[in-house]
């Protein structure tokens, strides 16, 4: 009786300890990246400040229970490990394997659609709607800056449609791509036709001489966006280098980590080497921005690249601000020899931030900063294929109509 007493002990003991690891492991194990699986992990839990706040607060603990429990990124690592080895393909529906190892963004934001199909004319696009968005875009930036673009980045599937898996290409067969519509449209459209640039046949020519997409890559790195940086400079803006920046050969982890946490391959490109020049170069963190901390806290895909930081505030110029997705990050490199500063805000965490908090980015960037040329650079799923309103909300942030905050903290100097 007494052995079947420590026994029944014994079972409870290691049931509680069962129970209490998740707990245990949250509290021991290193928090998961930042921007894990493509997206932001819901936030901590506050305590409600409102009766709004207070109904919303079971959903958000739920939603922080699911993202943050313990031993969960553990756990999703060697899912993601486990289902690729075994079956070769990919726990995401972000991720589309195509032939000879090249791997594409099948979707957008988690969609439930092939976003591949959209690309290629498969599926029907608004056109219209998306030309219209982008005129407003653009006549709205004209008062941001006194040069106002946009750069439409052709997407990895335009470039290596040979390379999408059999099924897709038979699909796409009888299809023309949303592109040429919509190119052919601008193309009519006197206001905008100068201002739109869609470098395919640019980076056509550039990829036969070295990768513009590496086959496992979903981004364009700096090797990728390289020619059509200075093709922008050199011959849409006539700028000439302020400084020569050294390239190096290093190994680089392709972008598959943020899709399918665990997976890694490697590849080696070209990248600038800084350390014997002089540029000032910061990515990715709110102290790049001191005058706009919280808010380069919330886009948290930031840069800002600085050639003449000795010079007085008079002569830095030209100054280059970068709206954009992801891909705005490659591009903002290898142009930031022909600036004397450029500032790259991603667009894709835009919704975070706070009308106050909008106007103050609206203030600093433009009012304040007064960039020589604005850019947009979106990639062709974000044209297409991007979140409901998302160019609705660029629009709105370029505004003039909305009066900047009064604000004792925002000279950029």
């Amino acid at each position: 009786m007494a052995s079947i007493r420590w026994w029944n002990v014994g079972v409870v003991v290691v049931w509680f300890s069962l129970l209490g690891l998740p707990m245990a492991g949250h509290w021991l194990s290193s928090p998961p990246p930042e921007q894990a699986e493509n997206r932001r992990l819901a936030p901590a839990v506050s305590w409600p400040a409102s009766v709004a706040e207070a109904k919303g607060l079971p959903a958000a603990v739920q939603a922080w229970l699911h993202d943050h429990f313990g031993f969960r990124h553990e756990l999703l690592v060697a899912h993601n490990r486990l289902h690729h080895l075994v079956f070769g393909s990919f726990t995401s529906g972000e991720l589309a394997p195509g032939k000879d190892g090249y791997l594409f963004l099948g979707s957008k934001g988690l969609a439930h659609r092939n976003t591949l199909r959209t690309l290629c004319g498969a599926d029907a696009v608004p056109v219209a709607v998306i030309h219209g968005q982008l005129r407003r875009l653009l006549a709205v930036s004209r008062a941001a800056a006194p040069v106002a673009q946009l750069l439409l980045v052709p997407d990895k599937s335009r470039l290596k449609p040979e390379k999408l898996p059999q099924w897709l290409q038979d699909e796409c067969a009888g299809f023309a791509p949303p592109v040429q519509a919509l190119l052919a449209e601008i193309r009519q459209d006197p206001g905008m036709d100068p201002q739109v640039f869609y470098p395919f046949d640019v980076m056509r020519l550039a990829d036969q001489v070295r990768p513009v997409y590496h086959p496992w890559n979903l981004h364009w790195d700096h090797q990728g966006a390289q020619p059509v940086a200075d093709w922008l400079a050199q011959t849409r803006w006539s700028l000439p280098r302020r400084v020569e920046v050294p390239l190096v050969e290093v190994l680089q982890s392709f972008d598959l980590q943020q899709f399918a946490p665990g997976l890694s391959h490697w590849h080696t490109t070209q990248v600038p080497a800084y350390n014997n020049v002089n540029m000032l170069v910061c990515r990715n963190s709110p102290e790049c921005f001191p005058e706009l901390a919280e808010e380069a806290a919330a886009l948290f895909q930031v840069a800002r690249f600085r050639s003449a930081s000795q010079l007085p505030p008079e002569q830095r110029r030209p100054r280059l601000v970068i709206l954009g997705d992801s891909f705005g990050e490659a591009i903002a490199e290898p142009l930031a020899p022909y600036f004397a500063e450029v500032w790259y805000l991603s667009m894709n965490n835009l919704p975070r931030l706070s009308p106050a908090q909008k106007r103050r980015l609206r203030h600093v960037a433009f009012d304040l900063f007064q960039p020589d040329v604005l850019l947009h650079v979106y990639s062709e799923q974000s044209i297409f294929s991007g979140r409901k309103g998302y160019f609705r909300d660029v629009t709105a942030l370029l505004d003039p109509v909305n009066p900047p905050p009064t604000c004792t903290r925002c000279s950029p100097r």
